[in-house]
């Protein structure tokens, strides 16, 4: 930063003046000893055994709560759509939304402090093409389906009592009454496993692709707007290809739940619709995979510029430039 011209004897009145004004040591020793103390004690405290532990389990934590809320509002707008609603058209398109909406507050919550994943698919893609550490990776698994199975304890919960009335208190996984859907993904009945697992695979890797493009600070990221972005993306998704299997894209949301059903609804719960349980968390886990790697190879943003020398930057014309979509 320059400094504006100024007579020399001015300047260095200013920086004596500056100095003490704003100079962080006092001039008394009693006053300088007592803050010296003070820090002590901070650095101590900081550095005890348990202070590290936190820090260390800081982005865990956070996964584990921003997916629990995830979940916890997401199961909350299922067992809505599920009980307390009659018209099935208007009621998707709200649950779609609760699922936007959860999206949205779980990243707020966790993103600055996680990156809120909230989900093993994109925790996995992030991994392989956005520099999540791998050896991290296992932690953000169980933080997420840890927190979604809480989430899931949680909505049961409230929604207790509404499921009382409604099944006559005879929890059921199919049928008219049946409310296990509202936990764990179900495809519909006219839809054989095979369909399922496509269904799912393509979802999630629109949305990872989608998540890669928002996040992406050298195409066109939402930046502030983030958290919204993704929440409306997948309530997109859920309104355009989410109907055949009823969108999980992501397997803490659909395994965690489903373990927190078993509860109630009994084992039925993973061995019904051909044993659906493994649809779910392989068809996104293969999605994101697949997401993520058309992203990276078919989106060439100005990442791919990085290695190139500044003769090389000269030598590419304004054309080139524009085919390339680089602004």
């Amino acid at each position: 930063m320059s400094t504006s011209v100024s007579p020399g004897g001015r300047r260095m009145s200013e920086g004596k003046s500056h100095s003490s004004l704003y100079s962080k040591h006092p001039s008394n020793p009693s006053e300088r000893a007592g803050e010296e103390i003070e820090f002590a004690n901070q650095r101590k405290l900081r550095d005890t055994f348990v202070n590290r532990i936190r820090i260390f389990a800081a982005p865990y934590f956070a996964e584990f709560l921003g997916t629990a809320v995830f979940v916890l509002m997401g199961c909350g707008a299922n067992l809505t759509y599920t009980v307390l609603t009659t018209n099935a058209q208007s009621a998707w398109v709200g649950n779609a939304l609760g699922w936007g909406i959860a999206l949205m507050t779980g990243v707020f919550i966790a993103g600055g402090v996680s990156g809120a994943m909230l989900n093993p698919a994109v925790a996995l893609a992030f991994a392989g093409y956005r520099g999540l550490p791998w050896i991290q990776v296992p932690f953000y698994f169980f933080a997420e389906f840890a927190g979604a199975f809480v989430g899931a304890l949680l909505a049961y919960a409230c929604f207790a009592h509404s499921l009382d009335p409604f099944d006559g208190f005879n929890r059921q996984i199919n049928g008219t009454f049946g409310s296990a859907g509202a936990f764990g993904n179900f495809a519909r009945p006219f839809i054989g496993n095979g369909a399922a697992f496509l269904s799912e695979s393509v979802g999630t890797a629109l949305l990872v692709i989608g998540v890669f493009a928002i996040t992406d600070n050298n195409n066109f990221p939402a930046r502030s707007c983030t958290p919204l972005a993704i929440g409306l993306l997948l309530t997109g998704l859920a309104l355009s290809i989410g109907y055949p299997t009823g969108y999980s894209f992501n397997p803490a949301r659909d395994l965690g739940p489903r373990c927190a059903a078993a509860i109630w609804y009994g084992a039925a719960v993973f061995t019904n619709h051909g044993s659906y349980t493994w649809v779910p968390v392989a068809g996104p886990m293969a999605g994101g995979i697949v997401g993520a790697t058309l992203y990276e190879f078919l989106i060439v943003s100005k990442r791919a510029l990085v290695d190139i020398d500044d003769d090389d930057k000269e030598s590419i014309s304004a054309s080139e430039h524009s085919s390339m979509s680089i602004a």
